[in-house]
Parts: structure tokens; sequence; C-alpha cells
């Protein structure tokens, strides 16, 4: 599972990393053929809101309800953030991304050091996060 994770995070990756690329390179290309901004923040809101889901489901295993609650309650800010960054305007939108992705990833590194998520997830996540990161800050500079 761990590889397939990887891949699939990775592949996730590439959209972001495409349109940052191309904002850089060729703003015109990238706002005619990538969509430019709106499709870059679009997808970026629909990835947070995932990361989001994904604490959702962990909470959902967990034997200690008030725990659990805690966990569901917490899950959904990332797709609020992702929500907020769609109605407010650039660079604030990116920036608000930005620091979701960041908050999202210490609090998943977080949980893999105590044990309530895997490991493996808590480094990946710091990854991934990264290069996503990254590509708003391009996109940000574009």
């Amino acid at each position: 599972m761990t590889a397939t994770a990887w891949f699939l995070a990775g592949l996730g990756a590439l959209p972001f990393l495409a349109m940052a690329v191309a904002a850089t390179v060729s703003p015109a290309f990238s706002a005619a053929h990538l969509g430019g901004d709106k499709a870059f923040l679009a997808y970026g809101a629909v990835i947070l809101s995932f990361m989001g889901g994904v604490r959702w489901g962990r909470a959902l295993t967990l034997a200690e309800p008030a725990r659990a609650a805690e966990q569901m309650i917490l899950s959904v800010a990332p797709s609020l953030a992702a929500w907020l960054a769609l109605l407010i305007d650039r660079p604030w939108s990116l920036l608000l991304l930005a620091a979701g992705f960041a908050l999202q990833a210490a609090w998943d590194w977080k949980s893999a050091g105590t044990g309530l998520l895997p490991a493996w997830f808590g480094r990946l996540r710091l990854t991934i996060s990264a290069i996503v990161i990254a590509s708003i800050a391009l996109v940000m500079l574009a």
C-alpha cells in the first residue's frame, strides 16, 4: 500500500507542477490552455479538501469517541479553508492555500509521530506538501 500511496500522491502533485511551470514560463499559455490561476486554485482547493477527508476517514476508525469527535471536527478545517480560498482574491487565496497545506502537513507529520497515522504517511505528506507549496510560490511569483 505504501508504494501505491506514493505513486498516487506523486501523480496528484503533477498538475500543481505542470500549472506552476506553465505559469512561470508562459502565463498566456497557462491561462489559455490550463485555465490559469482559476484552474490552479480550484485544483488546490479540491486537494486540500481531500486531505481533510483523509483525516475524517481516520477518525471513523478511532475507538475513543472523544478523540474521534475531535479529529472529525478538525478534519473539516481544510475544506473550509479551501472554500474560502476560492472566494478571496490573489495573493490571499494562494497564501491561504499554502498555509492550509503547510498546517495539514504539520498535523499529519505530528500524528504520524504519535502513531495516529503510519510513519510513512507523515513522510509522504511532508514531501508532497513541499512540492505543492513550492508550486504555489511559483504561481505567486509568475
